[in-house]
């Protein structure tokens, strides 16, 4: 098969660039698609209204299974296909698979490091039917997480591809393994008869080997029915060299007469996750996840089986790659409408700093904005941890409010500073920040479980 980079070389340098330069511009204009937060919040939801009990959870997780095989049916009425013209889509092949992603509004942070650090694996396994060329280019598995990166490419002869031939269906089953998981993936059209996609992955088995196999049938492309199976090897050891896992010893705690016990820590380069053992009969759980300088890890989802919870956050981050410890901070579930909420809002003037409410009694004191072609930034300083993560939104007037893009980056070790970005916005004088900030009742049960991190040398 010729490959992206083959057709590419044979461009010249000046074109190239400018066609890049020009799909650098159309890519930031493609929709959105669903972001895999969103469908972590639904998988949240249903593991906190799930039955505790050992038979009735087995319904649930039927239920979780049943609610993944449906994503990858309905992928076409639920993914976001941008179109590129076929000689910008020629320059844009020289992006990233993530950049297609983060050009979607796809929250795609951890997954550059992949990319960063090269941790994910050349495979170069392909498949041709029906004159469709399915090529699976690159894999990235932790055990934790899986992402694959495919190109599709139908005969040059056919027509010029539509949104609803940029699709693939297919299943995906890890021989001798059947862990809960979620999954969601995207699909770009990259020319007249190329589309690529992504698919990420996030498994809820505590003990996944770091060599697997993954069967991927595929049974249709598009509109068109036929066999695109592959077979593809998974090796968690590029990852592995940059993990650090610990099995912590006697950090337990007991609530509502329920034993807990902290079994698993895993710290990655691209997910972090924190498996608690439940050894009575459970509760509802809450969990947050802080650094030994106070920066708060992303929630990136979770759930349960019959013995264990997983919670899964962002990696850990550039500005401390190797902390000396963690806190697992653990809260008990409320009710609806027992966490006060706090709306304020602040005009973006131009006359800084502005002080905003701040999650848990703290404040947010917005320090500076910078209004770029792109995106726009905005930099905070946080009074206390918990406030780091209050939410913000841009809105002018009455408009619907804009959104950050991403979750906020700690950019000083020193003090709780930190950037967000937003879309690009234009400056002016009706343009408002604002601010939804909550806090726990003074009598809400915590427990701060400080674990331990040793790095090798």
């Amino acid at each position: 098969m010729t490959t992206a980079k083959d057709r590419l070389d044979v461009e010249s340098e000046a074109v190239t660039a400018q066609l890049q330069k020009e799909a650098e511009h159309m890519i930031h204009s493609m929709p959105s698609s669903v972001h895999f937060d969103e469908l972590w919040q639904l998988h949240i939801g249903r593991v906190k209204e799930a039955p505790r009990g050992r038979h009735r959870l087995s319904t649930y997780r039927k239920r979780i299974i049943g609610a993944t095989a449906a994503l990858a049916v309905t992928a076409g009425s639920i993914i976001g296909i941008g179109f590129v013209s076929p000689p910008v889509a020629e320059a844009l092949r020289v992006i990233p698979f993530f950049d297609y992603l983060y050009a979607k509004d796809v929250y795609t942070a951890n997954l550059k490091v992949i990319e960063q650090k090269q941790l994910g694996s050349p495979v170069g396994l392909e498949a041709k039917d029906q004159g469709i060329t399915f090529e699976m280019a690159e894999v990235y598995y932790d055990g934790i997480q899986l992402v694959l990166n495919y190109e599709v490419t139908y005969p040059a002869s056919s027509p010029p591809i539509s949104q609803k031939d940029a699709e693939v269906y297919y299943e995906l089953h890890l021989r001798g393994h059947e862990p809960q998981s979620i999954y969601t993936h995207d699909f770009t059209i990259t020319g007249d008869h190329t589309f690529i996609g992504t698919t990420r992955k996030s498994f809820g088995d505590k003990d996944l080997p770091g060599q697997l196999t993954l069967d991927m049938t595929i049974n249709a492309i598009g509109a068109t029915k036929g066999n695109w199976d592959l077979t593809i090897p998974l090796d968690k050891s590029m990852s592995e060299a940059l993990t650090s896992t610990v099995y912590p010893k006697d950090l337990n705690f007991t609530y509502k007469k329920s034993l807990y016990m902290l079994e698993k820590l895993t710290l990655g380069p691209v997910n972090t996750q924190v498996i608690v053992r439940n050894l009575y009969p459970r509760e509802k759980l809450n969990v947050i996840l802080q650094d030994d300088i106070g920066t708060l890890y992303t929630d990136q989802g979770g759930g349960a089986t019959n013995d264990y919870y997983y919670f899964n956050f962002s990696p850990l981050t550039a500005l401390n790659p190797k902390p000396a410890y963690v806190n697992l901070i653990v809260t008990e579930p409320l009710e609806n409408g027992a966490v006060k909420q706090t709306e304020d809002r602040r005009h973006l003037n131009g006359s800084f700093p502005i002080m905003l409410k701040g999650n848990e009694g703290g404040t947010v004191k917005v320090t500076s904005v910078d209004y770029e072609e792109k995106q726009t930034v905005v930099y905070y300083e946080a009074s206390q941890v918990m406030s780091q993560n209050t939410p913000l939104s841009l809105r002018e007037e009455e408009d619907d409010p804009i959104f950050p893009k991403g979750q906020p980056v700690r950019i000083s070790r020193d003090k709780l500073a930190f950037k967000l970005i937003f879309p690009p916005v234009q400056p002016s004088d009706k343009l408002e920040i604002m601010a939804r900030s909550f806090s726990y009742p003074e009598d809400i049960q915590q427990f701060r479980l400080r674990i331990p991190v040793q790095w090798a040398k």
